[in-house]
């Protein structure tokens, strides 16, 4: 895994706002929230919704297509388009990535 920046300036980034950004090849999507700022794969593991598009509530992340929700400090599901919680329920989590600061730019780990 290696650090990459997101070129995205952090005070640029007020809390409780999502934007994604291209890291490479990859689109990911940055995340603040009171606790700190995250890092997501952009899209749903479910059918591909574009979660730059959900609605964010605090850490949770609602898809706009099928409304799963996933943590968006960790990835994890939720609930599921049915509202089915796990451990039962058929979406995987979402790609999540440490996140750091290097002179303010947030900077993501990935594979």
């Amino acid at each position: 895994m290696t650090w990459q920046s997101t070129g995205l300036d952090a005070s640029t980034l007020a809390p409780g706002s999502m934007r994604e950004v291209m890291v490479g090849t990859r689109s990911v999507l940055v995340v603040h929230i009171g606790t700190g700022i995250f890092a997501l794969e952009a899209t749903c593991p479910h059918i591909g919704g574009l979660l730059t598009d959900g609605t964010l509530s605090g850490p949770q992340l609602t898809c706009p297509e099928h409304a799963a929700r996933f943590d968006v400090r960790t990835g994890a599901v939720l609930s599921d388009p049915f509202g089915v919680e796990p451990p039962e329920g058929g979406v995987d989590p979402v790609a999540s990535y440490p996140t750091r600061l290097a002179a303010g730019i947030v900077e993501v780990e990935l594979p």
